[in-house]
């Protein structure tokens, strides 16, 4: 399978309001965004994500997994789909969890991956490296290992993540990594409990010398509620801490024709029970792979031909007619669907952030209210939906 090159990650400090759950790369690699766009004009699973398991030894009070009670795939059949991924060519293939290195087979099945010749991108919290499960990592060659970092002070890492000496765990693993020369991003999801630590947690990024990124986006959990709902920022905060990033940011009318993700084009993601989903945020089923081969899935699953027909900006009913639409980059069909069922509508969270957006570049002025949050509030709507 060809190797491809990669775009560099983004430097230390950098914030990223947007979503990545859709398998993109941040970069300005023109070659690299040419064979994207290529590869999903043509359908081809490029880019796919997968959780391994949804057990965990930590408890993230905004973690979105509900582990079911099924056994996950096991590793023989964790096996054949790495091959059925191969031959439908998937190159970029992203680990995750859970918790990748609390599965005991782990490793049989990222270095089969990588015999195979998957490009790995692995995601771990970090506080089960070893030396050893550092050495038997840096001989995946990944392209990159993304370690979560919760806060900058040991308190407020514990309080987020549920567990005991978090920090000095996560500073560790990422100082074995850098021993070994791995690549290692530190992401930050910011949270009511963490955003007045932000300023720290990029300078201890710098003083770690590895890339990092901090996003704004709480998920709502595998089976639609939103448990974490209360930690997710403020509008103001989220203006505030735009303001404090100083990141360049030109507002941009999206052609009708332009796509929000990938997903379904080139991106998709698996369960760690075998079910394909569009991504991330849209669990709705494609297939089983324990019934279907990957093949098969991504070439005839509904929701997928529904997003490679339709999940265009000018069926977004919503978005097509919002004042804000310029300053609107976090808008998810998953998000929207989990909110309110309607993958073409807008949703709360992005709206919020377009109009935190809009008052980071126009300080004093009046807010405008986008499309779904008048009909949210001719409907009644709480205020914490509507970005109160």
């Amino acid at each position: 399978m060809a190797k491809s090159a990669f775009s560099p990650t983004m430097p230390a400090g950098s914030l990223n309001p947007g979503f990545d759950a859709c398998g993109r790369a941040s970069g300005p690699a023109d070659l690299y965004e040419a064979l994207l766009a290529r590869l999903r004009r043509e359908h081809v699973p490029f880019s796919v994500l997968w959780e391994l398991t949804h057990v965990c030894n930590l408890r993230c009070v905004m973690c979105y997994n509900v582990p079911l009670r099924q056994p996950p795939l096991t590793a023989g059949e964790c096996f054949a789909v790495l091959e059925q991924l191969a031959a439908a060519g998937t190159l970029r293939l992203t680990l995750t969890g859970g918790e990748i290195l609390a599965r005991p087979d782990f490793f049989a099945i990222a270095e089969r991956a990588r015999a195979l010749g998957f490009a790995l991108n692995l995601k771990t919290n970090g506080t089960l490296l070893t030396p050893s499960r550092a050495d038997r990592i840096a001989a995946l060659v990944p392209i990159q290992v993304d370690i979560s970092l919760l806060g900058a002070t040991a308190t407020t890492c514990d309080a987020v993540a549920g567990g005991r000496a978090v920090l000095r765990r996560v500073v560790r693993g990422v100082r074995l990594l850098q021993e070994r020369g791995v690549r290692v991003r530190l992401n930050t999801l910011l949270l009511d409990l963490n955003v007045a630590e932000q300023r720290a947690m990029a300078e201890l990024a710098r003083e770690l010398g590895v890339s990092y990124e901090q996003v704004f986006k709480v998920s709502p959990a595998d089976d639609g509620s939103y448990r974490a709902a209360g930690h997710q920022l403020s509008r103001s905060e989220m203006t505030d801490v735009l303001g404090a990033d100083g990141t360049p940011f030109v507002p941009r009318v999206p052609a009708p024709g332009r796509r929000t993700c990938a997903a379904g084009l080139s991106s998709c993601l698996i369960s760690p029970y075998g079910v394909v989903y569009p991504c991330i945020e849209l669990r709705m089923p494609a297939g089983d792979l324990r019934r279907q081969p990957f093949a098969e899935v991504w070439a005839r699953a509904p929701i997928l031909q529904e997003l490679r027909a339709r999940h265009t900006c000018e069926h977004l009913h919503d978005c097509r007619e919002c004042p804000l639409v310029r300053y609107c980059k976090g808008r998810c069909a998953g998000l929207a669907w989990k909110e309110h069922g309607d993958l073409y509508g807008g949703h709360s969270l992005a709206c919020r952030q377009a109009q935190a957006r809009y008052a980071q570049q126009h300080p004093g002025a009046p807010l405008p209210e986008t499309p779904w949050q008048a009909r949210r509030r001719r409907l009644g709507g709480c205020a914490e939906c509507l970005g109160e």
